[in-house]
């Protein structure tokens, strides 16, 4: 069988979407299913040589906010019968648009990963868009995934959010689940690259936030909270390492949020990381924190926890129950407050404490969230689906 996966782009920096295309590419060759994908990055880009892709169909690149790429519609017309179905990866871009309108033409089934996107957070905090949202919403996207063979969801809690966004909502429902694969690299903690780059944080209990740099990721909350913690419960050895790619402007409203604070020395930002460097940083701290205020899933919670790492989070990350019943991290509300409460707790642990809690967090992974377990689920799908 082969599908086509259709996403705007395979850019590392733009988070978890094409991260589990990735995922979900391993298991494909190992269950007799042929992958590609078609996106509208321009074809010289240096990430489109990824060993970890499949094939990649680049016809960009696009224009505007929306993604606009009218060579996406010649493409799929003259190629869209040689896959059994497709798999759109986000909503709300012309990617998805141009999907349905040949699909539809052509009698091919279509699925649609929607990746929080439909999560009523976004109406709360950017009214302004949820308007324009909204009339997209009965232009074109509410057919779109009405139409669609059915959404996948990544967790039940995204599911049952999804719901809440739009009055009109009438949908074919499944939850595959997500996940990553272990760390493929050995870690030698005596030849540690972070400890030479970023040597203000040797001999550091080091807390981790890895992802995009962005407003919805509560780090504002995670710097205030940790200068309580710092000044009140005076806790001389922390430090605190804001790992991935950012908006300039938002990271320096961060930067004098921390001077203001008098916290430069005790934070340090890298910029995006990836391959063994990325896994020797998450071996390396002590614990990882994910202060959201929405989070569709959390690949770089998951990786946390596939290193025995517990994981500090809020209850806006979606897989927060999952490991709040392994007692695999502490998780609180998305406020100054709780994430004050979250590393406190992990301060007081003891290490007794901390070692449960960290095998723990590698037996949450396991049991729910290693591909190799929940690729099953959307590959004996489409199996039996698409024969």
């Amino acid at each position: 069988m082969k599908i086509l996966h259709v996403i705007p782009t395979c850019d590392p920096k733009s988070g978890g979407p094409i991260e589990g295309v990735k995922q979900f590419y391993k298991y494909y060759k190992k269950n007799g299913i042929k992958s590609e994908i078609l996106c509208s990055d321009s074809p010289g880009n240096s990430f489109l040589k990824n060993k970890n892709l499949p094939k990649v169909y680049a016809v960009g690149p696009a224009k505007f906010d929306y993604g606009y790429n009218p060579n996406l519609i010649s493409w799929l017309n003259k190629n869209i019968h040689k896959y059994k179905c497709i798999i759109i990866n986000g909503i709300w871009y012309y990617h998805n648009y141009a999907v349905w309108k040949v699909a539809t033409k052509k009698k091919i089934p279509y699925y649609i990963f929607t990746h929080g996107m439909l999560d009523p957070w976004f109406k709360e905090n950017f009214p302004f868009k949820h308007i324009k949202k909204l009339i997209y919403w009965y232009l074109f996207q509410y057919k779109i995934l009405k139409e669609a063979s059915c959404l996948f969801f990544t967790s039940k809690e995204e599911k049952i959010l999804a719901r809440k966004s739009f009055s009109s909502y009438d949908v074919k429902e499944k939850v595959v689940g997500y996940g990553v694969s272990l760390n493929p690299y050995k870690f030698n903690k005596n030849n540690n690259f972070f400890i030479k780059k970023f040597p203000q944080i040797r001999d550091k209990k080091i807390i981790l936030f890895f992802g995009r740099v962005n407003k919805k990721k509560g780090l504002e909350n995670l710097i205030q909270a940790f200068s309580i913690i710092i000044n009140k419960y005076e806790y001389k050895n922390l430090h605190i390492l804001i790992v991935g790619p950012y908006n300039l402007d938002y990271k320096n409203d961060l930067k004098i949020l921390i001077s203001n604070l008098k916290l430069d020395k005790l934070i340090t930002f890298t910029g995006p990381i990836y391959g063994k460097a990325k896994w020797d940083i998450f071996k390396s701290c002590d614990v990882f924190c994910l202060p959201s205020h929405q989070e569709n899933f959390g690949i770089s919670v998951v990786e946390a926890l596939s290193c025995h790492k517990p994981v500090l989070i809020t209850n806006k990350v979606n897989i927060w129950r999952e490991i709040k019943k392994a007692k695999a991290g502490l998780v609180s509300k998305d406020n100054i407050d709780g994430v004050v409460n979250n590393l406190k707790k992990w301060l007081l642990m003891s290490k007794s404490n901390y070692k449960t809690m960290s095998k723990n967090a590698f037996n949450c992974f396991d049991k729910n969230f290693n591909t190799k377990d929940t690729s099953k689920i959307l590959i004996n799908f489409l199996n039996k689906n698409h024969k």
